[in-house]
């Protein structure tokens, strides 16, 4: 079982990746309070990460003492984001480049990207300012009542009495992508994707039978649920089946058989391959009906008759893209309804085997 998105594991590879910016990205000088770091920033993420405007709100709300300006201005440092996300979770890195030709890099990763958005914004306060995200000095208690002279203040001493600094304000973090603040909890949805194969299968009739399938596929997000559940991403998948008609020539005549059925498979784990590929094994069934029609013979008709079969199966996607990938199932399945179709003068026309297997492969989108 894979430790990636263990919350104890993940928080301390953000500490350590903080401790290693201090080491990495801090100036050899420490600046004055007063004075703003001219910085380049560039910032990159998918649609599901925070926006550029977000994530900057979030660094300053850590630390206000840099200035962001443009490609091309003098500044001391060049610093680069990027966040990416992937099937259970997302990474992230920040690049800094200094005037000089120094180049430090550093990576992250985190069940979301939210996670790992706020933990390279602290990672860039930090490098901006080693003090970045400190409790700032403790004010001192007022003096009691009895010690506060009678007499009011006079306008000069009110003239030159400082207006107390404000607090910088909360940025609402995330809005533009409707994504909630830090504070609030992340309303997590299940994945839903929906897969177009060509099948061919040996379990229905003597020889392959050649179809189509469509399946719709719904998978728990790996940040939501219990941990037993994060853990094993569970999947469960509904689709149909449809096979072209296969005609089988007989003394006398022929016979059309026509498969219909819906199926259903429930996988209790998937096992991730180096972030693009994922295989699942299954519980599957299919229930529908096989048609059967008769040409050519004395008192020829059409038969349909109730179909089940019980299998396992191993289900395996290739991602091409975040949105994009490629599809098989492999299934071995016993026919539960074993019916053999026979002519009115007792030969077999088909009968189905004691098991068979069923492979398939096609494109899917999740979305």
């Amino acid at each position: 079982m894979s430790s990636r998105n263990d919350p104890t594991l993940a928080k301390g590879r953000v500490a350590g990746a903080i401790a290693g910016v201090l080491v990495l990205f801090a100036p050899a000088s420490v600046r004055a309070e007063d004075v703003e770091e001219p910085i380049v920033l560039h910032y990159a993420a998918g649609d599901l990460c925070p926006s550029e405007e977000d994530f900057i709100a979030l660094v300053r709300a850590q630390t206000p003492r840099w200035t962001r300006v443009p490609e091309g201005v003098p500044s001391r440092r060049t610093m680069r984001v990027v966040l990416s996300t992937r099937a259970n979770g997302a990474d992230g890195k920040l690049v800094v480049a200094t005037p000089k030709g120094g180049v430090s890099e550093r990576a992250i990763e985190g069940p979301t990207c939210m996670a790992v958005s706020r933990a390279l914004a602290l990672m860039v306060a930090v490098a901006i300012d080693p003090r970045a995200g400190e409790a700032g000095p403790t004010t001192e208690a007022p003096a009691e009542p009895e010690a506060l002279e009678a007499t009011p203040p006079s306008a000069e001493e009110r003239s030159n009495v400082a207006a107390p600094e404000r607090a910088p304000a909360r940025p609402a973090l995330f809005r533009k992508n409707g994504v909630p603040p830090s504070d609030a909890p992340a309303r997590a949805w299940p994945r839903v994707s929906l897969e177009l194969r060509a099948e061919a299968t040996s379990a229905v009739v003597r020889g392959a039978l050649f179809g189509g399938a469509l399946t719709a596929k719904v998978e728990l997000p790996p940040d939501a649920g219990p941990a037993l559940l994060r853990a094993w991403q569970p999947s469960l998948g509904l689709g149909i089946r449809q096979s072209l008609p296969k005609e089988r020539s007989l003394r006398g005549g022929s016979a059309e058989f026509t498969w219909t059925a819906a199926h259903l498979h429930l996988c209790p784990f998937r096992v991730t391959l180096r972030q693009r590929v994922a295989l699942a094994p299954c519980a599957e069934a299919n229930a529908g009906q096989l048609d059967v029609a008769a040409r050519g013979f004395g008192a020829a008709r059409s038969v349909s008759t109730f179909w089940l079969d019980v299998g396992a199966s191993v289900w395996t996607t290739v991602m091409l893209s975040r949105h994009v990938y490629v599809g098989s199932t492999l299934l071995v399945t016993a026919p539960a309804t074993r019916r053999p179709f026979a002519l009115a003068s007792g030969a077999i026309v088909s009968d189905p085997p004691v098991v068979g297997v069923l492979g398939g492969i096609g494109l899917g989108i999740t979305m």
